[in-house]
């Protein structure tokens, strides 16, 4: 575990200068519709592969899958947007997300097979031996027209518990290139960005002062400005996963911060 001193100095420091924004929590905005021009295809699969085939009682691997393909209205950033995609849900470098995704499942089942003599030999009931996989999306437009592809995945593959973890992506749907937070905020804003995250982080926790999440030990590891981010229509929301900063069972974190608490490092 990492030494906090420096960190709890620095958070007494932005808590102080940031204290008059505790209270300030605002509401997403419901409106899901997606930006003209820009069009949403579904892909859905549910694969059941049992361990044993000549077996009633045998375990399985279940694995379903609920995306969304998109379409820019040019062809360029079409192919980045679902390269992108591609390569975040399953490390490839095609454009085929349908594609990529067979590809995937076929390696799960492949890999899920070498369970099978152990099944065999033990005949457990063992619950590890059920597998599954279940990915899924929203698709949203944020922040002056950017594509928000929010991806949910949950997977388990023997262990103690599934693992979860939701990774956002967000589009210029003209170039099909994911935007980076330095492309909204202008020089210096990790400071602005920090004191507003500090006040959520304690807000979460319902701790006060902010300084009290690490002394009660909720963290396991530094506090940072998450680049998983969600840039929404009315506020940006920053993601931690479990294990980011928090044990398995904090789960995941979702600080949100209303843009018109940002305006003077926004562009």
């Amino acid at each position: 575990m990492k030494k906090y001193a420096a960190f709890i100095y620095s958070l007494v420091l932005i808590s102080f200068f940031a204290c008059g924004n505790a209270d300030r929590r605002g509401t997403s905005n419901e409106d899901t519709a997606v930006e003209e021009g820009v069009e949403i295809t579904p892909l859905e699969i549910h694969e059941v592969m049992k361990l044993d085939e000549n077996g009633a009682e045998s375990p399985a691997l279940t694995i379903d899958i609920s995306l969304s393909t998109i379409k820019a209205k040019e062809k360029e950033a079409t192919d980045n947007i679902n390269q992108a995609i591609a390569y975040t849900l399953f490390e490839s470098d095609s454009s085929d997300i349908k594609g990529a995704c067979i590809e995937f499942i076929a390696n799960c089942k492949n890999e899920y097979m070498e369970m099978k003599p152990d099944y065999i030999n033990s005949r457990s009931d063992a619950p590890w031996f059920n597998n599954y996989y279940n990915m899924s999306c929203e698709v949203e437009t944020g922040y002056k027209g950017i594509l928000n592809y929010v991806i949910f995945n949950e997977v388990y593959t023997g262990g103690a518990h599934p693992n979860s973890y939701y990774t956002a992506l967000n589009f210029d749907t003209s170039t099909g290139k994911e935007v980076v937070l330095q492309e909204i905020f202008k020089n210096d804003w990790e400071t602005r960005v920090t004191q507003e995250l500090v006040v959520e982080l304690a807000n979460h926790f319902k701790v006060e002062p902010v300084t009290e999440v690490v002394v009660r030990g909720y963290l396991i590891n530094d506090f940072y400005i998450s680049n998983n981010f969600i840039l929404g229509k009315d506020k940006i929301t920053f993601i931690y996963n479990r294990y980011d900063i928090a044990p398995y069972a904090a789960g995941e974190i979702m600080l949100d911060i209303e843009y018109n608490r940002l305006k003077d490092v926004l562009k």
